[in-house]
Order: C-alpha cells, then sequence, then structure tokens
C-alpha cells in the first residue's frame, strides 16, 4: 500500500478520473483495494482506501 502511495506522489495521473458525485477525484486501483484521492501541485489528498465494494458508498 504504501509503495502505491508513493507512485501516487510521483505520477498522480495513474489513476483513472472519476465522474458524477466523485468529480474531480481520481481512483487508483490495488488488487480490491481502491485510493481515492484529489491533487494539486503541492499535494495528493487522499479521501479514501477502502474495499472496491464499499469505496463509493
Amino acid at each position: 500500500m504504501a509503495e502505491a502511495i508513493e507512485d501516487l506522489m510521483v505520477n498522480p495521473l495513474l489513476g483513472k478520473k472519476l465522474k458524477g458525485e466523485w468529480e474531480g477525484s481520481r481512483s487508483y486501483r490495488i488488487a480490491s483495494i481502491r485510493i481515492i484521492y484529489e491533487f494539486s501541485e503541492a499535494d495528493l489528498d487522499i479521501t479514501s482506501i477502502s474495499d472496491r465494494k464499499d469505496v463509493y458508498r
């Protein structure tokens, strides 16, 4: 998990863009786990880390 977060810090465009109520956020997949995050030039803000079945609820 830590390695995935480090990857996102280096390249925050790795995750896919989300739509609808999550517009403006991105999702990065690690097996059945999803990391939901937003980023700017200076920050990576993680909103949620959860199993796929629970993360969008």
